[in-house]
C-alpha cells in the first residue's frame, strides 16, 4: 500500500509517502537527500521501503519543502525551515498514535536525523537509527555540490569562479538546476555532526560503496558509545551519484536487520 499526504506547516504544504499500512509498533521515517542526490536515490530508497513494508514495517518519507512533491521553490527554504518539517511530520506521527520510530536517513538525510535527535525526541521516542552512506558536514557536501558548477563552467571555458564567494555575497548561482541563495548554503554550511555525539539509542552506519571503514568514519565516531553504535560496509555503487540505477537489493534484508537488532 502506497498513500501521499499534504501537511499543511507554517512555510507551505510538506508532502509525505507512505509505504506499508499504518503499524504503531513498526514505523519508520525516512528524511532523504537533497538536490540531485534526492532524485537519483529516490527509486532505490522506494524499493526498499516497499520491501519493509511486506515485512509490516510502515515507512514515511519525508519531502522537505523546496524539494520533492512538497511546496515551495528551493530559493525559497533553508536548513532551518527543513528542521521544522521534520518537526512537523513528528507532530503529525504523534497525532496517528505513533509514540515510537526507527529513524532512516539517506546522506544528507543523515544529517539532518543525527542533527534533529533532540528536537525530535521530545515527541516521539526513538527506537533506532539507520543511516545511509550519511553526510557529517553540511559544508563538505556543498563543497562537492559546487564542484559541479565549478566543472561546468570550466568546460565553457570560464574562469575559476569562487561560488561559495560569490553566493555568500548575496548573488544566488544555478548550481545543477538549483537555484541556490546566500541562505541556504549558510544554513546548510553550519550543520555539523558533532563527534562527541550521545547516543540515545543504538544506531546503524551503512558504509556503501566501499570495503573497508574510511579513516574519516573511524574518527567522526571515535568517541560514540561503542555498545551503541555498530558500522556495516556494503560494496556496490555510489547509486546517489550515478544515473540510472535502480535496484540495490543487496541491502534490502541488511536494513530489515539493522531495525530489527538483528544485523
Amino acid at each position: 500500500m502506497i498513500k501521499g499526504y499534504f501537511l499543511p506547516s507554517a512555510e507551505g504544504s510538506l508532502f509525505v509517502s507512505q509505504y506499508g499500512q499504518t503499524n504503531p509498533q513498526k514505523t519508520v521515517l525516512l528524511l532523504p537527500s537533497i538536490f540531485e542526490e534526492l532524485n537519483l536515490s529516490r527509486a532505490i530508497i522506494t524499493k526498499q521501503a516497499l520491501f519493509l513494508a511486506k515485512q509490516g514495517y510502515c515507512v514515511f518519507a519525508l519531502d522537505y519543502l523546496g524539494t520533492g512533491d512538497s511546496e515551495k521553490d528551493i530559493e525559497h527554504v533553508s536548513a532551518s525551515i527543513w528542521r521544522d518539517n521534520i518537526i512537523t511530520v513528528a507532530q503529525w506521527l504523534k497525532s496517528k498514535d505513533i509514540d515510537s520510530i526507527d529513524l532512516w536517513g539517506v546522506r544528507f538525510g543523515g544529517l539532518m536525523a543525527l542533527t534533529s535527535l533532540a528536537s525530535i525526541e521530545t515527541i516521539l521516542s526513538i527506537k533506532h537509527i539507520l543511516l545511509w552512506k550519511p553526510v557529517m558536514k553540511g559544508k563538505q557536501f556543498m563543497t562537492q555540490f559546487l564542484r559541479l558548477k565549478q566543472a561546468n563552467s570550466m568546460m565553457q571555458g570560464e574562469q575559476k569562479v569562487n561560488w561559495r564567494e560569490r553566493i555568500l555575497s548575496g548573488t544566488n548561482v544555478e548550481v545543477a538546476g538549483y537555484e541556490i541563495t546566500t541562505d541556504l548554503l549558510a544554513s546548510i554550511d553550519d550543520i555539523e555532526v558533532s563527534k562527541s555525539l550521545v547516543l540515545t539509542c543504538p544506531l546503524t552506519w551503512f558504509e556503501l560503496a566501499t570495503e573497508a571503514i574510511t579513516p574519516a568514519v573511524s574518527i567522526q565516531t571515535k568517541n560514540w558509545d561503542p555498545q551503541l553504535l555498530k558500522i556495516a560496509c556494503f560494496e556496490g555503487s555510489a547509486f546517489w551519484q550515478i544515473p540510472e540505477i535502480f535496484e540495490q537489493s543487496q541491502l534490502h534484508t541488511p536494513t530489515l536487520n539493522a531495525l530489527q537488532g538483528e544485523l
